[in-house]
């Protein structure tokens, strides 16, 4: 039993995942989960009227979100219960005037994004998607937009011209190697911003002049899948960090309708770039939405610090599972296993949150709910990652536990997950 609700579960991440090509898309379907579960959208610009067991939610920008429900305990006494994510993954963002033709093909300049396994983004059908900022009625309006059908390719050299890569390893340029191929050069007609802009507004009813801003990236149009002898795996792009985004507002609508406490879900962008955006966990959006709360409840500046002292901060996102081919690569006596449990990440140079305090708290969480809980430390010859959680510690002030699922290939193009940690 508990097998096939892991499979169903695993599902509906797929359905999320498919449907979430980029962080705009993975906030809109994000919002529309809470909406269809009773959830009411309220906006940053405008005055907050919450009371308890209220549900609501705001969007920022088209890419962070921040959903919750209001608890009924006085403000003298409140607390919050939050859960951080974020929205953004690693990948190839398409350059503003990026517009290429060279030897009779057309091409699009990308940067690169975080820190992708650039090798894994070749020789894969490629379709754009992201967000165009277009005027209507003389003022802008922010419209999502995908391709669905696969644009483009970045082809691999070939191995006559490239003897040494499978020894040696694929070496890339970002500059010449990664531009990927979207058609044949036009003879007479070069490849100009204006055909790209031509052809998206034509698919939103729009005037391409209407087009004045826009924000695209590459995405693998290869859907996910369950896969392994007894569909052990979910295999997919942006498991990192979507299956926490995922899983972190499947926990909040099942969460109780009148909570003791407060319960937040913050989701984030550009993580996988610093963090330090407006949208970003650097930002003031915690902080700021916090402290707006406190005085939902007809409370004061004073009253927020020490609801802060009272709070509990999960960092939520991805964990390295060991790798049978790279054991070398890990730390001997913390090998994380998929389908094992949520995994808390520790670090002497405090690269993760987690404290003695806030790890022993989450584990008590965990053990009350009956579900096992692994502990990860990387290699001490290779630098870690880190998260969100330093940085929204840092900044509020609130104990925070770095936590994720166990996942292999982090930043590929198709990343591996246990079908039945995304359950727990």
């Amino acid at each position: 039993m508990e097998k096939e609700m892991a499979v169903i579960v695993a599902k509906e991440l797929l359905q999320y995942l498919n449907s979430s090509p980029s962080a705009a898309f993975a906030t809109q379907n994000a919002a529309q989960m809470l909406i269809d579960a009773g959830f009411r959208e309220i906006y940053e610009n405008m005055p907050w009227h919450l009371k308890s067991g209220d549900k609501f939610f705001f969007r920022k920008q088209s890419t962070a979100l921040l959903a919750g429900i209001m608890g009924d305990s006085k403000v003298t006494e409140s607390k919050f219960n939050i859960i951080g994510a974020h929205t953004d993954s690693p990948g190839l963002h398409v350059k503003y005037n990026g517009f290429l033709d060279k030897a009779g093909y057309r091409q699009l300049g990308v940067e690169v994004y975080g820190g992708p396994i650039l090798a894994t983004w070749l020789d894969r059908e490629l379709a754009l998607a992201g967000r165009i900022v277009a005027r209507r009625d003389n003022s802008l309006q922010s419209i999502l937009w995908k391709s669905d059908a696969p644009w483009a390719i970045i082809p691999n050299a070939a191995i006559h011209l490239n003897r040494e890569v499978n020894s040696d390893g694929l070496k890339l340029k970002n500059q010449e190697n990664l531009p990927p191929i979207i058609g044949l050069s036009n003879l007479g007609k070069n490849f100009s911003r204006e055909m790209l802009i031509g052809l998206i507004s034509e698919s939103l009813g729009l005037q391409p002049k209407d087009i004045l801003g826009w924000e695209l990236e590459f995405y693998d149009v290869q859907k996910g899948s369950l896969t392994g002898l007894e569909q052990e795996f979910i295999v997919s792009g942006r498991i990192d960090n979507l299956a926490m985004c995922h899983a972190a507002i499947t926990a909040l609508i099942n969460s109780k309708d009148s909570p003791k406490n407060t319960n937040l879900v913050f989701l984030f962008d550009n993580e996988e770039v610093g963090s330090n955006t407006l949208n970003g966990g650097g930002s003031p959006l915690m902080m700021n939405t916090l402290e707006r709360l406190i005085y939902a409840q007809n409370g004061s500046r004073a009253d927020l610090f020490p609801a802060l002292c009272r709070s509990f901060n999960i960092s939520a996102d991805g964990a390295h599972a060991i790798h049978p081919n790279y054991l070398d690569k890990y730390e001997p006596n913390h090998h994380v296993k998929l389908n094992n449990g949520p995994v808390i990440k520790i670090n002497a140079q405090q690269r993760y949150a987690s404290s003695p305090e806030s790890a022993a708290r989450f584990r008590l969480i965990a053990d009350n709910a009956g579900v096992p809980v692994q502990n990860y430390i990387h290699h001490s010859n290779l630098p870690s990652g880190s998260t969100i959680g330093p940085i929204t510690s840092t900044l509020s002030g609130i104990p925070t536990v770095d936590v994720g699922n166990a996942m292999l290939s982090m930043h590929s193009i198709r990343e591996t997950a246990g079908t039945l940690d995304h359950m727990m």
